[in-house]
């Protein structure tokens, strides 16, 4: 089997795995699926650099590279160029009205702004907005249209606030709303419209194709999102690879993927040989070649980069390994780590503050980390936009109940409650006021497909791991 070399959006479409020369691949952004149990890139696990004696090819993304920073995008509209004070999420000022604040410091109006957490796709037409010729999306196979205009955009809906209108491809479930404020101190219902006004800023999830009025420059938005940007932001990663034969185990992942689409461990030809097949029927998407981290320990953080330089906190999840050697779907909240939580990630996440404040990008965004047995942390991702498990760090704040330290978040939309919504609403709301002294279920999104089925997004806060883990499974199952 002849090793995959990483060619950066080059020209030439990939060649048939049989053949005995270097496969080059490259081409137009799509994605496929892959379940690996062992969490994305990094060195450090004794398999060595891999940049020593195999140079990589022409084209191909370096494996150092030198930082070209657009000093001058950030030098308009009073964005700061420097990192400033990292501040606690404040529990009042939610997704609208920090994008309509931080419009204000820049001297722009944001009456006009709207919110879309729809995301783009790139392999379907059945979604609202579609990126055919520009800021590829690798979402192969594309995730159920039902998910991306339904399920997940309500789940951003919850913490948006009032501020600014939410575009929303359907009607949000009216059980659900009164769950909202039934269940969520402080809780500002979403203006929702069912079409984006010819006047109106956008502000997108992801960078979308047809919108000449941005909050964010797509052009900036794109780039940052893109894993091959990574190691340009931050010397605490992983070393970038010239392939995937130079070291192994290694990582590869496609440059612009939905969520953990289009990310594959390569531990023998095997591996390579689907990952080849992958890049094949998937459209020759870019990806990037690195070392992988014998994980320790996987943290994120979520955060919003204020245009005056300071850092809003949102907190601190981590993906917990199960004791079949996989890693949980869930995002693990724990309450009483998270100052422990943000001095462990400060450092990472202020390098990538300051790398976006001089590419002239602020707003929303969520960093992972791995740190290895030996404790040092390697950032894997960096996802410049609202991310999936922030509303559920913002309510677990605005219960504000220190007896409940631990939080699951059970964001995967492959779960469901076999009921009606509203059936699953009475029964959350029974389970609320019979067992609030030990534990709060608050339901995020939910979305009936039918009768007996209802997709949903569920975070509960108790005292034990088990405990919430126990509660999220009585409710939703994945059979």
């Amino acid at each position: 089997m002849s090793s995959i070399n990483l060619l950066h959006s080059a020209p030439d479409p990939v060649k048939e795995a049989s053949t005995p020369e270097t496969l080059s691949l490259a081409g137009e952004e799509s994605t496929f699926t892959k379940d690996y149990s062992t969490s994305c890139n990094s060195s450090k696990d004794g398999s060595g650099s891999g940049n020593t004696d195999n140079e990589p090819v022409a084209g191909c993304i370096p494996c150092s590279v030198e930082v070209q920073l657009d000093e001058a995008a950030s030098e308009t509209n009073n964005l700061a160029t420097t990192v400033g004070e990292f501040k606690d999420w404040c529990g009042t000022k939610f997704f609208s009205d920090l994008v309509a604040e931080g419009l204000e410091y820049l001297n722009q109006p944001s009456e006009d702004v709207v919110m879309i957490y729809e995301c783009p796709s790139s392999n379907t037409d059945k979604t609202s907005f579609q990126n055919v010729d520009n800021y590829f999306i690798h979402d192969y196979p594309p995730t159920p249209v039902t998910h991306s205009m339904l399920l997940l955009p309500l789940r951003y809906s919850v913490m948006n606030g009032d501020a600014t209108s939410v575009f929303f491809a359907g009607q949000a479930p009216n059980a659900l709303v009164a769950h909202w404020h039934a269940s969520i101190p402080g809780f500002k219902e979403p203006h929702f419209i069912p079409a984006i006004p010819t006047n109106a800023k956008v502000h997108a999830y992801l960078p979308m194709e047809g919108f000449e009025n941005n909050v964010h420059d797509p052009d900036v938005h794109y780039r940052l999102a893109g894993k091959d940007v990574i190691n340009e932001m931050t010397d605490k990663t992983t070393n970038l690879l010239p392939n995937t034969k130079t070291v192994r185990p290694c990582i590869a992942k496609v440059t612009h993927a939905k969520g953990s689409l289009g990310i594959f461990v390569i531990r023998n030809d095997e591996d390579e040989a689907e990952f080849a097949e992958f890049l094949d029927i998937s459209g020759n998407p870019d990806y990037v070649v690195t070392e992988l981290v014998n994980i320790h320990q996987n943290l994120s953080c979520h955060f919003f980069m204020h245009p005056n330089g300071d850092v809003i906190w949102f907190g601190s999840s981590e993906n917990l390994q199960l004791a079949d050697g996989t890693w949980s779907d869930d995002s693990t909240i724990e309450l009483k780590k998270q100052e422990l939580y943000r001095e462990m990630m400060a450092p990472y996440v202020r390098d990538v503050v300051q790398y976006c404040l001089l590419n002239g990008h602020w707003g929303f965004a969520g960093i992972d980390v791995l740190f290895d047995f030996d404790g040092a942390g390697y950032t894997v991702d960096v996802n410049p936009r609202v991310t999936g498990t922030m509303p559920a760090l913002m309510a677990a704040q605005l219960l504000n109940r220190s007896d409940l330290e631990i939080g699951k978040f059970r964001k995967s939309s492959k779960y469901t409650y076999y009921g009606g919504c509203d059936e699953l609403m009475a029964k959350v709301e029974a389970y609320n006021a019979e067992h609030s002294e030990e534990s709060m279920i608050i339901v995020l999104s939910a979305f009936e497909s039918e009768p007996t089925k209802t997709f949903c997004n569920m975070a509960v806060f108790g005292k034990s791991h088990d405990g919430c883990e126990s509660v999220i499974e009585s409710f939703l199952q994945t059979r």
